[in-house]
């Protein structure tokens, strides 16, 4: 089939029955779910479990320990580029999750990257050295929002 000179690709189109199953599109999962108040249908829309690898894959690829040699400054503005652009776009409705686990994440693989730099061995040691705290206030992290933009996602009226 061909709408406005695209093609379609016949093996990625079907039809779905989202009342029966969930489906991934544009690198959301999409499912209908009941609402705990009402009891009403509504749409249950999360990033996907691949978008989640990716955005983790990156911030492991920019944390590498091949990396200690480039200034910090560096790092941390390409992990905050990154984080930045994946959370304006998945920052919507139930998402609240997966930014957890993107935040939680990036906390690590910073906190990893900087024992690296710092020759820091133990584990507790770069607990106690690069709490949380010192990763946004002293370093910088992007702060990733772990709680979900509940926007609409009918069309105004």
């Amino acid at each position: 089939m061909i709408v406005l000179g695209l093609t379609l690709n016949e093996t990625k189109t079907h039809i779905v029955d989202a009342t029966q199953e969930n489906f991934n599109f544009l690198g959301f999962t999409i499912q209908m779910s009941r609402s705990t108040i009402t009891g009403n249908p509504r749409p249950n829309v999360k990033p996907a479990d691949k978008s989640l690898k990716k955005i983790k894959a990156r911030m492991t690829e920019l944390t590498q320990r091949k990396r200690t040699v480039l200034p910090l400054k560096d790092v941390v503005g390409n992990m905050n580029r990154s984080l930045r652009g994946w959370v304006n776009y998945f920052h919507y409705r139930n998402s609240s999750e997966g930014m957890r686990k993107v935040r939680n994440h990036a906390e690590s693989r910073l906190r990893t990257h900087l024992m690296k730099r710092y020759k820091v061995k133990d584990r507790k040691t770069g607990f106690k050295r690069f709490p949380n705290r010192d990763l946004y206030k002293r370093y910088g992290l992007y702060q990733t929002p772990t709680v979900a933009g509940w926007r609409s996602v009918h069309a105004l009226g």
